[in-house]
């Protein structure tokens, strides 16, 4: 059994796994958001053999939750309904910006730095998670 973990986003969403001795995080791809997003993530995972879904929740900078907290936990809500797999919400106040810093580090332009950035920020959420393991 694997672990997944989400990076949700209005416009997309990265989707990491680990491996199966649950060590490794590996980035899977990139889906788009929005009103299906859900349902294709579900879909997506759905022959994966996932046992727990890690959901990064964008808290404020005070810990308290602001409009993305809260459409990620409607989202997450959903996902659990259509996945029939347990979620779990993860603090990623940073994760997109670490993601980003680590990609220009890498000197990927800005088109590639957008289309990798949600499946990077999900890869080192559940890296960060599996360390903690």
């Amino acid at each position: 059994m694997r672990i997944a973990a989400i990076d949700w986003g209005a416009k997309r969403i990265g989707i990491a796994l680990s491996d199966e001795r649950k060590k490794v995080a590996l980035p899977l791809l990139t889906v788009p958001g929005g009103k299906q997003g859900a349902a294709v993530v579900a879909k997506v995972l759905a022959s994966k053999q996932v046992e727990l879904i890690l959901v990064g929740l964008p808290l404020l900078l005070n810990g308290k939750e602001g409009d993305s907290a809260i459409a990620v936990k409607l989202f997450a809500k959903e996902l659990e309904t259509l996945s029939q797999t347990p979620i779990k919400l993860i603090d990623e106040r940073f994760s997109s910006k670490i993601a980003d810093q680590s990609l220009r580090e890498i000197h990927l332009k800005r088109k590639s730095r957008t289309e990798k950035m949600d499946v990077t920020a999900a890869t080192m959420l559940l890296q960060g998670y599996l360390d903690y393991l």
